[in-house]
């Protein structure tokens, strides 16, 4: 059994990918096997052999994402400019896993989190192309992709303060709490999104970006994918970039005040949550969300 990281969480172990893939893709079966260790948090992941990536969702909640992603997958290739993962094979439940798991086609490039030390991958070019594949996915159709409820990040900001305090009350010592809660006070501020819902990824951080010499190779983990509030996508602002690629990202999406300030919140939300929930566990993804926060109540961009 491998590691688990949250609770009710399934066997995702080799021993289990092995299985599925001798009953249901007999043809990759003899294939190199090794797990990848990532920021991401819903899905296992596997190497396998040379050209395919193994996801497997470690929890219920995962394996709804999952097939979302799947199914939206072949229609983003058709809408975005930037490289998304190739579905090579929708995985069945099975006696030894009961969810739904998938095999992609590998993706070559080094991720944003990994690659945050190289000078210069984080300025003018790659806020320029964040901004272009965001405004691809503004000008796509929302079709049938879930709607952002209330509570939820990219639906109404002023719903999200029941999760912030909740997140608050259990910081136990892992943030600053009045710092974050003078942020969060200036964020509540804003005016909810009153206009259409457009398409979103829902979750750009480092993670699930790919980079090749500074340039986004390809976006990832489209498991949040919904509709909603455009000001969610902003995030990369704080969480990825550095001052010069905000600038370049923000002057070429051209929001306004009051979409930044919700975009601040919606980051805010997220980081405050992801450090209290991630660092006791010894996860990775507690450093990202750290970072973020940390930008976030040291920068004065809205």
């Amino acid at each position: 059994m491998s590691r688990l990281l949250h609770e009710d969480e399934k066997d995702t172990g080799t021993d289990v990918v092995r299985a599925l893939l001798r009953a249901q893709v007999p043809r990759l079966a003899a294939q190199s096997l090794s797990r990848l260790s990532s920021t991401g948090t819903d899905n296992a992941m596997y190497r396998l052999g040379s050209s395919y990536v193994v996801r497997l969702p470690r929890i219920e909640a995962a394996a709804r994402s999952l097939a979302l992603e799947v199914t939206w997958l072949p229609r983003l290739v058709r809408r975005l400019s930037t490289a998304v993962p190739e579905l090579v094979h929708a995985g069945q439940p099975a006696e030894q896993y009961p969810f739904g798991w998938a095999i992609l086609a590998w993706l070559h490039g080094t991720d944003a989190w990994t690659a945050r030390a190289q000078d210069d991958w984080f300025g003018a070019e790659l806020g320029s192309d964040l901004a272009r594949t965001v405004l691809e996915l503004r000008a796509a159709d929302v079709e049938d992709a879930p709607r952002r409820e209330s509570g939820t990040r990219g639906g109404p900001l002023s719903a999200l303060g029941d999760r912030v305090h909740w997140w608050l009350d259990r910081a136990d010592g892992l943030l600053d709490v009045s710092a974050a809660s003078r942020a969060w006070d200036v964020c509540r501020e804003a005016s909810d999104y009153s206009g259409d819902a457009v398409l979103l990824h829902g979750d750009l951080i480092p993670g699930n970006l790919l980079l090749d010499r500074g340039r986004l190779s390809a976006v990832i983990d489209w498991g949040g994918l919904g509709a909603g509030d455009p000001a969610l996508e902003l995030i990369p602002a704080w969480s990825v970039l550095d001052p010069d690629g905000a600038a370049a990202f923000g002057e070429t999406l051209a929001d306004d005040p009051d979409a930044w300030l919700r975009a601040r919140g919606f980051a805010l939300e997220q980081a405050i949550g992801g450090v209290i929930y991630y660092t006791p566990r010894r996860h990775p993804l507690a450093d990202v969300m750290r970072r973020t926060l940390r930008r976030l109540l040291t920068s004065n961009r809205i």
